[in-house]
C-alpha cells in the first residue's frame, strides 16, 4: 500500500509541475499533500 501511495504521489507532483494553468497546478497539489499525509500517518503506525 505505501508503494501505491508513494508512486501516486509521485505522478501528482509530476503532474502539478507541467500543468498549464494555476488551478490546475494547486488542485493537484493538494490531491498530493493529502496523500503525503496518508503516508505519514501510516508511516507512524
Amino acid at each position: 500500500m505505501e508503494k501505491k501511495i508513494v508512486k501516486k504521489y509521485a505522478e501528482l507532483m509530476h503532474q502539478a509541475h507541467q500543468a498549464a494553468g494555476r488551478k490546475e497546478a494547486v488542485r493537484l497539489l493538494h490531491k498530493a499533500a493529502k496523500l503525503k499525509n496518508k503516508f505519514d500517518s501510516c508511516e507512524m503506525m
